[in-house]
């Protein structure tokens, strides 16, 4: 297949889904045009990369969208899903790796090998980045007024925890999503591995998945991040035999007792509120102290900012829990708000 040959005039943005890797920074850099990279794609880094990039896409910026460039596999975001099922948008996608090959949207063309001969217009990526440190100075504005801890300021918080070189396994839901939307743009070739379990079975095996992850990949430091219902799913994972290598790992759980992401989606409306709870805000009551305490894990509960900080800024090694307890009933009303913010 012959190189593609970019025109320069139309305007562009690269979407970097999970797995995408270097190549979408790199491409992104070389033609100026802005980068919407997911937090597992390998590619946030460097300074083309938009952090509040789906608050975005259903702004007049979004919609002035001519092309996509798709790398990797996205799959967090329903204003992605969007931008790559537009009729007026030319998609253009590598190959996907992995069994599932198949691209879930249209593709006008299959990217092989790229030539940029110069670079598009610099007001393009200019926009992007006044409209994306104009949002993300609303985001964090709005979180830090909030009475209560939220679980956007514990992604926050554990994204900034994570040294160059470390390692992030992400749970499926609501904390995934929340770290996309947090996540700094990370220097260029600090080794920072972000992974997580998508797709229907992304709630399975994610305590295990992030103890051999710790074990199997040499890291300055391991963190996780899961919602309650996640790590009560998999919390046999925190026992190990007493021949088992233990790794330093510590273990993030964002407990709003059920699962909050169901509130943001249609039915979280009023009028299923009387029936909600019982089929998907699935309240549990675990003490996740207790929990941890059978199985001899150390286990800190916050519910500050400034307690969370703390509680990562002093790891005691070996495998440790941090609860971070945040509210639920409020998470549809956060979601609007931060929805509304516009550039």
């Amino acid at each position: 297949m012959p190189a593609i040959r970019w025109d320069a005039g139309r305007r562009t943005v690269v979407v970097a889904g999970d797995d995408a890797g270097p190549p979408a920074r790199v491409l992104a850099e070389q033609a100026g045009w802005p980068l919407l990279a997911e937090p597992t794609s390998g590619s946030r880094t460097g300074d083309h990369a938009i952090r509040c990039y789906r608050l975005l896409l259903d702004t007049d910026l979004g919609r002035s969208i001519e092309r996509v460039v798709v790398l990797g596999h996205p799959t967090l975001s329903r204003p992605v899903t969007r931008l790559l099922g537009r009729d007026d948008v030319e998609v253009v996608a590598a190959p996907a790796n992995g069994a599932w090959s198949q691209r879930p949207f249209r593709v006008d063309a299959e990217l092989a090998s790229t030539e940029v001969e110069a670079p598009a217009d610099p007001a393009w990526l200019a926009a992007w980045k006044a409209a994306d440190a104009s949002v993300a100075r609303q985001l964090d504005a709005l979180l830090a007024a909030e009475p209560e801890l939220t679980p956007h300021e514990v992604a926050g918080a554990v994204a900034r925890a994570l040294p160059a070189g470390g390692l992030l396994v992400v749970g499926a839901s609501s904390p995934i999503r929340d770290l996309d939307l947090m996540v700094p743009r990370y220097e260029v070739g600090a080794r920072r591995k972000t992974v997580a379990n998508r797709g229907l079975s992304g709630i399975d095996g994610v305590v295990s998945t992030a103890v051999g992850a710790s074990l199997a990949r040499r890291s300055t430091r391991s963190l996780a991040l899961m919602g309650d219902v996640t790590f009560l799913h998999d919390a046999n994972g925190l026992v190990l035999g007493p021949r088992e290598a233990r790794p330093d790992l510590t273990i993030v759980v964002v407990n709003d007792d059920g699962g909050s992401i169901f509130t943001m989606l249609e039915q979280g409306a009023e009028e299923y509120a009387e029936r909600f709870d019982t089929l998907f805000g699935t309240p549990h009551g675990v003490d996740i102290g207790s929990l941890c305490a059978a199985t001899r894990t150390p286990h800190w509960k916050v519910d500050s900012l400034a307690e969370l900080e703390h509680a990562l800024a002093s790891p005691n090694g070996g495998i440790e829990v941090v609860e971070a307890v945040v509210r639920r009933d409020n998470r549809r009303d956060l979601d609007v708000r931060i929805r509304g913010l516009r550039p």
